[in-house]
């Protein structure tokens, strides 16, 4: 489930990243009869009609735009990079040429799995490891997976995102993963339970009584070993994979 990038300046390849996941995360929620389609409306029929002199990167824009007001985290742009504006209006074009082709109402973890990959964040977690869990548990997901392992319990046990899961991030890329995945999970109306903390204070400040914390090993990316953990969350099952 891939768009290609092309060769682009360091500077927008952070700004293209984001688009293209965006780009991907609204054509699926078409795919899928969740919106409108407009991206894979035939032609583009609706946006012929109406787009006067702009482009597809406007398409893009106002999508993301009209998304944001429902689903925040997902398609808000982050701070951290360019307006969506300086990706090449050409890109775009390339994108949404591609976008009909690929898989988008494929399986949920897939399609999770590929906006890591086009986010360049690490897939490297044996998921299957996680204990199952209920809705009245509180987890905390560490920094270094985005989401993913949120989604895939969620997924799995049937469980609210908003209700359940804290994700801590380490950058804005994280945070983006985390609002797709809020986005997958048909979190709308507000935030997902997402933010950037690499170093957990904000969250041992808060002083939430967490019943697990899930994290990737050191070995694959994680920033925290099992011992720190449990001193910082003596009360919670600890589990890295």
């Amino acid at each position: 489930m891939q768009l290609e990038i092309e060769a682009l300046p360091s500077s927008l390849m952070p700004t293209a990243r984001f688009a293209a996941a965006a780009v991907v995360a609204l054509g699926r929620e078409e795919a899928l009869g969740r919106r409108p389609k407009r991206l894979l409306e035939p032609g583009l029929a609706t946006w012929q009609q109406f787009r006067g002199r702009m482009g597809s990167l406007e398409l893009v824009e106002l999508l993301c735009e009209d998304a944001a007001v429902t689903q925040p985290s997902g398609f808000t742009r982050p701070a951290d990079i360019l307006p969506l504006s300086a990706v090449p209006a050409a890109q775009v074009d390339a994108w949404l040429s591609q976008l009909p082709a690929l898989p988008l109402d494929g399986d949920g973890e897939d399609y999770v799995t590929a906006q890591a990959k086009r986010l360049g964040l690490s897939t490297r977690m044996a998921r299957s490891n996680l204990h199952k869990m209920q809705s009245h548990h509180k987890v905390l997901e560490l920094p270094g997976s985005g989401g993913q392992l949120s989604y895939f319990v969620a997924h799995r046990d049937g469980l609210f995102l908003q209700d359940v899961f804290t994700i801590a991030c380490a950058d804005w890329t994280e945070l983006a993963l985390a609002g797709f995945v809020s986005v997958e999970l048909g979190l709308t109306g507000a935030a997902a339970p997402a933010l950037v903390d690499p170093q957990l204070r904000a969250i041992r400040d808060a002083g939430t009584a967490f019943d697990f914390v899930i994290g990737v090993t050191p070995d694959k990316g994680g920033s925290f070993d099992e011992s720190k953990l449990r001193g910082w969350f003596p009360h919670a099952t600890v589990l890295l994979v």
